[in-house]
C-alpha cells in the first residue's frame, strides 16, 4: 500500500459516477458480453437466476434473456456456482480457477451443525472428493447425488440427518458450496422443476483451482476496481469472512494498493480505466 504521501482526495460523487461507468450503468456496454458483464461485477448474484439475467443482460447493448442463457447452458462462457458468502452467482468460467483458488483459501463461512450431523474433517475430506468422482462426466439430480454418494462413501454420507423445509436432508447436502469452492462440483441445466449438479470441467475443459495466495490477491484487486475505495471491513462483509483476516489480506498488497481519501473517508482503491 502507498505510504509517505498524501492520500488523493476523492469525492463521493465521482466514486459513484465511476462506479456507474465501470458497472456498465452509465450506458450499456458494447464491447462486452455475458460473462465479461459478470467479471466486472466480480459474479451476478443468481439465487433467483432471473435477476441474475437480468443483472447482466441490463448492462450490455442490445442484450436479451435469451443472450445469456445461451452464454451459460450454451456457449458455456458463464458458470452457474456457490460464489462469496456460499451464495449462488453466476461467474465467468475463464476467472473459474481464480475463484475456487480464492475461496477455497478463505476461513469457512459455512454454519456449523450439532454432533451427529456434522462431518469430522477426514469424513468431509472423503465426502468432497466423492462428489468429484461422481459428477466427473454427467449431471447429477440431488437424488441421483445421494444414491451416487451412498455407494461410493457409504451410507453414513448420505444419513437423513440435516433439518430443513419442514423435512431432513441427507447429510452431504452441507458440503454443496465448500465442494464447489474446491472445484469439485458446479450446477449443470435443471431438469424440469430440479436441480442438477456436474463437474467443472465440464464447463473449462482442464480446469484446476489456482493456487490460493495469488487468486486471494487477484480477487483484492477485482473487487477494489468494481466495488472501491472500500476498507478490508467492507471487503470482509461482502466474502463474510473475519475482518482481522481480510486486514491481514490487505497488509500483503503493499505497494499494490491506492490509499484514497473519499470525503475524509479513509480506503484503498486500484487504479484503472
Amino acid at each position: 500500500m502507498t505510504t509517505g504521501k498524501p492520500a488523493p482526495a476523492l469525492t463521493w460523487s465521482g466514486v459513484i459516477a465511476r462506479r456507474m461507468a465501470r458497472h456498465a450503468l452509465a450506458a450499456p456496454a458494447t464491447d462486452l458480453g455475458p460473462a465479461g458483464v459478470a467479471g466486472v461485477l466480480c459474479g451476478a448474484h443468481a439465487q433467483v437466476l432471473s435477476a441474475a439475467e437480468l443483472s447482466i443482460g441490463r448492462r450490455i447493448a442490445g442484450a436479451t434473456r435469451t443472450d445469456v442463457q445461451r452464454a451459460l447452458w450454451v456457449d458455456r462462457t458463464l458458470v452457474k456456482t456457490f460464489g462469496p458468502r456460499g451464495t449462488i452467482h453466476l461467474l465467468p468460467a475463464a476467472d473459474l480457477p481464480m475463484w475456487t483458488g480464492a475461496l477455497s483459501a478463505l476461513p469457512s463461512s459455512v454454519p456449523a451443525h450439532p454432533e451427529g450431523v456434522r462431518f469430522t474433517p477426514e469424513q468431509a475430506e472423503e465426502v468432497i472428493a466423492a462428489i468429484g468422482d461422481v459428477l466427473a462426466g454427467t449431471e447429477l439430480t440431488v437424488d441421483e447425488m445421494t444414491e451416487a454418494l451412498a455407494d461410493q462413501a457409504g451410507p453414513w454420507a448420505v444419513e437423513e440427518t440435516m433439518a430443513a423445509f419442514q423435512g431432513m436432508w441427507p447429510r452431504w447436502r452441507q458440503l454443496t458450496s465448500t465442494a464447489a469452492h474446491r472445484g469439485m462440483l458446479c450446477f449443470g441445466p435443471d431438469r424440469g422443476r430440479k436441480v442438477t449438479y456436474t463437474h467443472p470441467r465440464r464447463w473449462v475443459p482442464g480446469f484446476r483451482p489456482a493456487g490460493g495466495d495469488a487468486a486471494l490477491r487477484t480477487l483484492v484487486t477485482r473487487y477494489l476496481y468494481a466495488y472501491g475505495p472500500a476498507t478490508p471491513q467492507h471487503f470482509a462483509k461482502w466474502l463474510s469472512i473475519p475482518p482481522r483476516y481480510a486486514a491481514g489480506l490487505f497488509g500483503t498488497l503493499a505497494g499494490e494498493l491506492d490509499r484514497v481519501d473519499t470525503d475524509g473517508v479513509p480506503g484503498w482503491a486500484v487504479a484503472g480505466p
